[in-house]
Order: C-alpha cells, then sequence, then structure tokens
C-alpha cells in the first residue's frame, strides 16, 4: 500500500469511528494535515521558498469555496494552511490540491519540512547568487527520498542567497548559505541549530561547499539523524540534542562517515545545467500616479529597493489571513495589474518581486483604493505584529497569541501615523522583530528576533516570557528572563525598551 492510500485509509477509517484521532494523527500528520480545536481540520500545503503564483492562489480561492473553507492562512515556515475543512471532505480536497500541483508530504509530522529561502533571492545588491533554484531541486529530490518521511523528529532546511541573511540558515538543522569562492558558487553551511525546546545556533560545517553537493549533504545528514536520533523520547528527538550529546566535532565527524557515502547511496549531486532559472518579471503599471497621503510612509516601510534598480513590495496581511471573497478580490486585483508571481514571508505575508519604481505610487494608490476594508499597507499595526496562530485553533498552545498582538498593536497605533524616519523605523521592527509564540515550538522563531515572547500559562495565568535580543554577526540567539510579564504589561514592556512612554 502507498502512502496516499494509507492517509486515505485512515482518514475512511476515522470518519467510519474505527479509529481514534491519535491513531489517525499518526498517519496524518506527516501530511501536514491536523485535527483543530473544534474538531475540523488543517491541511498545509508546502510552497518551497514559499513562491506563489495567482494560479496557485486561484486555486487555493476555488478549494475554499467549495469544501466552505472559512480561511487560508500564511505560516511562519512559508506555506498555506487550509483552516477548518470538514474531516469528510479531506480526502476530496487532498486529491484537488495535488491535481494542481499543491502538495502536502512533510507538512508536519517526523519528517522532513518545507524548505525555506530569503526573500528577493538573486536580487540583492550583494547577493552571491539566486539560491531558489537549488532550494528546488533538492526539494524535489526529497519529496521522493522515502528515509526523510519517518525521523525520530522533524528536520528544517533553510537556504539565503546572501551572508546578511545568515541567521535564517544558522537556526534550522540545516542550512545553506550562498557564497562565491574563487568566482565559483559555493555555500557555506550550518548544521544543528534550532528554535524550539532548548534553541541554539548551529555550527559551521562547511566555510565554501561546492553548490552542487547540496543535495548530497542534506541526504547524508537526514541519514545520519534518521540512524542516530533519538526515539525514546521526542522531547529530545531533534538533530540538535544529538549535537550536544557528541559535540560539534564528533556530530562533524559523524556527518562525514555518512557523506562519504553518497556516491554509493545514489545521493544525486545538483550541477547547475539541470537547473532552471527562477524567472522575476518586472512589474509595471502606470506611471505619473500622484501619491496619495502616506505614500512616502508607506514607502520606507514596505518597500526594498533591489540590485536593478526595481523594489521589492511588502503586503502586510492582516493576521496572515485570507477569507475565500477576501482571496478572490485579492487574485483579481492581481490580475487587473498583471502580478503574477509572489512570495509568502515567514512574517506571514507577502512580497512582490521587481515592482519599477515610477510605478510605486501607482500601487499604492491601488492597495488603498481597492481594499479600504483590508489592510495590506499598514495603516494599523493591528494583524501585523507576527504571531502563531494561538490556542483557539493549535491544541497545543498556550496562550491566544494573535489576540495579545492584536491588545499590543493598538496600542502602538498612537505611534504609527507621523511622518518621521524614527516612526518608520519603528513600523519595520515591530512587523518583523517582535515575534510572539504560543509555546515551546516557536513557531514565529521568537528566541531569533530583538524582541521575542512565549507564552505560557502559569499558576493558572497567561503570562509572557520576555527573550533577550537576538545579534545577527555573529548569529546568536536570545535567551529567556528569569521574570515573566503579565499580557496586560505587555505594551509598557515593550515601549520601555524601544525608549517610549505610554
Amino acid at each position: 500500500m502507498g502512502i496516499h492510500d494509507q492517509l486515505l485509509g485512515a482518514w475512511a477509517d476515522f470518519n467510519a469511528q474505527r479509529i481514534t484521532p491519535l491513531q489517525l494523527k499518526a498517519v496524518s500528520s506527516g501530511f501536514g494535515i491536523y485535527q483543530q480545536k473544534n474538531d475540523a481540520v488543517m491541511m498545509r500545503i508546502r510552497r518551497t521558498g514559499g513562491i506563489v503564483t495567482l494560479s496557485d492562489l486561484r486555486t487555493i480561492a476555488g478549494l475554499l469555496a467549495k469544501y466552505g473553507v472559512p480561511f487560508a492562512h500564511i505560516t511562519t515556515r512559508q506555506a498555506i494552511q487550509l483552516h477548518g475543512v470538514a474531516p469528510t471532505e479531506v480526502a476530496n480536497a487532498l486529491a484537488d490540491c495535488e491535481a494542481a500541483g499543491l502538495y502536502f508530504r512533510g507538512g508536519g509530522g517526523n519528517t522532513f519540512r518545507n524548505v525555506l529561502v530569503n526573500p528577493d533571492s538573486g536580487l540583492h545588491a550583494d547577493t552571491a547568487f539566486d539560491v531558489l533554484p537549488y532550494a528546488r531541486a533538492l526539494a524535489k529530490a526529497f519529496y521522493a527520498f522515502d528515509l526523510a518521511y519517518a525521523l525520530p523528529r522533524k528536520i528544517k532546511i533553510a537556504f539565503a542567497d546572501r551572508t546578511a541573511d545568515r541567521m535564517l540558515c544558522a537556526i534550522q538543522d540545516l542550512g545553506f548559505v550562498a557564497t562565491n569562492t574563487n568566482g565559483t558558487r559555493t555555500f557555506e553551511v550550518w548544521l544543528g541549530g534550532g528554535i524550539g525546546n532548548k534553541p541554539r545556533v548551529g555550527f559551521k560545517l562547511f566555510d565554501a561547499l561546492p553548490a552542487s553537493e547540496c543535495i548530497r549533504v542534506a541526504m547524508a545528514v537526514t541519514a545520519l539523524f534518521n540512524d542516530h536520533g533519538d526515539r525514546a523520547c521526542r522531547a529530545t528527538a531533534r538533530l540538535r540534542f544529538l549535537r550536544a550529546k557528541l559535540g560539534d566535532d564528533g556530530l562533524a565527524a559523524l556527518f562525514h562517515e555518512y557523506y562519504a557515502k553518497a556516491d554509493a547511496q545514489g545521493y544525486p549531486a545538483c550541477p547547475e545545467s539541470t537547473l532552471s532559472p527562477e524567472v522575476y518579471p518586472i512589474t509595471t503599471l502606470p506611471e505619473g500616479v500622484e501619491p496619495l497621503p502616506g505614500f512616502e510612509d508607506w514607502k520606507a516601510i514596505a518597500c526594498k529597493p533591489l540590485h536593478d534598480g526595481t523594489y521589492s513590495v511588502r503586503l502586510f496581511v492582516p493576521f496572515g489571513n485570507f477569507t475565500q471573497p477576501m482571496l478572490v478580490r485579492f487574485c483579481d486585483f492581481l490580475e487587473h495589474y498583471g502580478l503574477t508571481r509572489l512570495q509568502l514571508l515567514i512574517s506571514q505575508d507577502l512580497t512582490l518581486p521587481r515592482v519599477h519604481a515610477k510605478c510605486l505610487t501607482a500601487l499604492y494608490r491601488a492597495l488603498v483604493q481597492s481594499f479600504p476594508d483590508f489592510d495590506l499597507t499598514l495603516r494599523s499595526y493591528v494583524g501585523h505584529i507576527p504571531t502563531c496562530i494561538g490556542n483557539t485553533i493549535c491544541k497545543i498552545g498556550a496562550a491566544d497569541s494573535p489576540r495579545i498582538g492584536e491588545k499590543l498593536a493598538k496600542v502602538l497605533d498612537a505611534y504609527l501615523p507621523a511622518n518621521t524616519p524614527e516612526r518608520r523605523l519603528l513600523a519595520q521592527l515591530v512587523t518583523t522583530e517582535v515575534r510572539i509564540s504560543g509555546c515551546p515550538n516557536s513557531c514565529t522563531a521568537h528566541p531569533s528576533a530583538k524582541f521575542g515572547f512565549q507564552c505560557r500559562k502559569l499558576g493558572g495565568q497567561d503570562v509572557l516570557i520576555p527573550f533577550t535580543p537576538a545579534t545577527t554577526e555573529p548569529p546568536t540567539l536570545g535567551e529567556a528572563k528569569p521574570t515573566p510579564i503579565a499580557i496586560d504589561d505587555l505594551p509598557a514592556y515593550l515601549l520601555s525598551n524601544l525608549g517610549l512612554e505610554l
């Protein structure tokens, strides 16, 4: 019986009440398909590097309508979750998604998870090279690598096209940072990081790995983890705990034993000649449009200049959620302006690459006028402070983190409207470096932020554990502070640390 047949069989047995939710989870979690607190189902669609097309979004909007799904959610690992699928419709929704090239295998459980890629790969002035084709080649190879789907615990991999985004890779089980060595493409490789229970930054395994070796290295690490990870205790099953047991040198030596067998195991190389280069069309809208009030603030906060004089534009998606009617409107907007390619961000937002500088005023006007009821331009902080999905949906969350973020946002809104560089800087910081996770799983990667918070139950009350600021050079995670704070005290705490007052 194939793995998909096992999944479909498990759902049929569950719907017929022949197996328990726990027995179902043992099969469905590996596809990122989980029961929510209300017994409806969440289905997580993988998108390597968070790349989505207008066609993908149209398909998802159709699924929301067909199956009566309340909303789709952008995750902090560049995937899309369908929330509220009826248990009896899971098999049909799964078939529809996979027929459209929207895949689930490895969406959760003890598997190889969605591969992260930093925003705008290949388009930065300081880029080494575009890593997205390498991430896609690795994900494709791993989709058929059965060893990666029955691991002691999950394994997470990320790519970055420049050293400025090294932190993204240093906090993964395995990370590849693009570098150039003597005119050739290479990767700086980080191993054994993680931001869940007992978080730590990885250590550097290679300074300059030939880029074509990334798949072979990833498969060797996966095989090592499969053989030596702790299957007896889930709490210590991640790769970083094996690293703690063996030490950095011990884990590196064990890796090289497995890597030496790459040829014998048939692990494929990733030569550049086999890679499909990523296409980044320049978005052009009408030029010479008069800017609306607020344009300069928006440009400073949402628009990032790229190497060719175009801009990457961040679209702030409230709470990372699209209802079906709103997603249809959004797709119509994209189609009208010829916007066909976007990237999901770990901040639960979207980015449009390569918007011509002369078109920014037209884009801002179109966003404001087309979506007066959906804040894509950061008119308010509400819905734009990165949080996990929260305990109203997630079964293991300690608190309703989106509502905590909303409460903080309403206080911070007093600091948003003014036209000053200081407040533009504050908006950038709040929407990227304030992160709230509902449990030690750290879905927002809060230990890697300047202002990270973890929800916790203490004496029957919801409290927040603040973390010290992380640093990027060298990558260093924040640590939990010994004194928790009350949720109501979060605004005053944050503003005090920013040198501001209520």
